[in-house]
């Protein structure tokens, strides 16, 4: 835990929160690259003041997207904005209301295409049985084609594509 000094003060349990130098990482990028995946960060945003990680699901396109044409002299496609409105399937849960979210598209000059700006929003899954449960989901709202691909920071495919010093052969 991170706390403010004041050395006239130790900190009780009740003015933790107020003593608390919040720390939050960015979240990590989507497990997966098509189809429902988990992003993750850490937070000390909490009444205990405690490191805790936090998860949020996240789909960056679905599997079976099809593409916008290429414009000319454009390099960054995008994915059509969903004409009609789609509920999100998780582990058998279907979401109990629909959306129309923007996903990442292609780049057709070798770059990748990764969420820029997102925001987190509650979504509510409900199962064939009738159970309930809430988790937060990443949403789109701009993204980016770029050289820093997700893939490109795996260190086992960075150990597979580059010999390290070391090496043997």
């Amino acid at each position: 835990s991170v706390f403010k000094e004041d050395p006239a003060h130790k900190p009780e349990l009740n003015s933790l929160q107020e003593n608390c130098l919040v720390q939050t990482t960015e979240w990590s990028t989507c497990s997966q690259s098509c189809g429902m995946g988990i992003s993750a960060r850490v937070t000390n945003d909490n009444p205990q003041c405690c490191l805790e990680k936090e998860t949020q699901l996240c789909m960056v396109r679905p599997c079976d997207f099809s593409m916008e044409k290429n414009k000319k002299g454009k390099k960054c496609v995008r994915t059509p904005k969903q004409r009609q409105s789609l509920h999100f399937m998780f582990s058998g849960y279907t979401s109990t209301r629909s959306y129309r979210p923007w996903f990442c598209g292609s780049c057709s000059d070798g770059r990748c295409c990764t969420p820029f700006l997102t925001s987190t929003m509650d979504v509510e899954f409900r199962c064939p049985e009738g159970d309930f449960f809430q988790r937060k989901m990443m949403f789109i709202k701009m993204f980016s084609c770029h050289y820093d691909c997700p893939r490109d920071n795996d260190i086992f495919l960075a150990m597979y594509h580059h010999r390290m010093f070391g090496d043997h052969i």
